[in-house]
């Protein structure tokens, strides 16, 4: 088995997790912003008197026809933004547990730097006891130290919760 510096192992589970949680934050808000359009998007009447510049994003509007509140049979007619009506309590790593099992050794070349070699992670039985012993070929499992990683995201952007909540606040 090759053998790897510990810190350096760290180092590349802990990279290839925050790739990770980058990815997904980048794709939630590329979704997000679909429900926008650029002001310069608008045609016609929207258009006229429209101080905002033309890079500015409003809001994807839908119309909606509700019961009017205390108006038996009278419906009303409501422009609602996309934005509010969607869920976004999206995908993310809210939590990610990883388990190794290595075998650890010193390199003393190197100035004492902890070496490890990833392993097999041990059979367990039906009671979740460990089963170090003979594994299914019938030979010794070796010894070895089982880790565990935990990653936890971080909060998610605060301005998209506000723009949702000032789009709630419209209706």
């Amino acid at each position: 088995m090759a053998e790897i510096n510990l810190s350096d192992l760290f180092s590349a589970i802990s990279l290839a997790m925050t790739d990770a949680q980058e990815a997904v934050t980048r794709s939630t808000l590329d979704r997000y912003w679909n429900y926008f359009r650029q002001t310069g998007n608008l045609r016609g009447k929207e258009a006229s008197g429209n101080a905002l510049p033309e890079d500015a994003l409003v809001p994807l509007m839908r119309k909606v026809v509700i019961p009017r509140p205390g108006e038996k049979g009278v419906l009303k007619e409501m422009d609602v933004p996309l934005v509010t009506l969607v869920p976004h309590n999206t995908f993310s790593l809210d939590q990610v547990k990883l388990k190794m099992r290595v075998s650890a050794s010193v390199d003393e070349a190197s100035g004492g730097a902890m070496k490890v070699s990833l392993m097999p992670l041990p059979r367990r039985k039906e009671n979740d006891a460990v089963s170090d012993g003979e594994n299914a070929a019938g030979s010794f499992e070796e010894p070895g130290q089982e880790i565990e990683l935990v990653f936890r995201r971080e909060a998610p952007p605060e301005g998209i919760s506000r723009i949702t909540t000032e789009a709630v606040k419209l209706l």
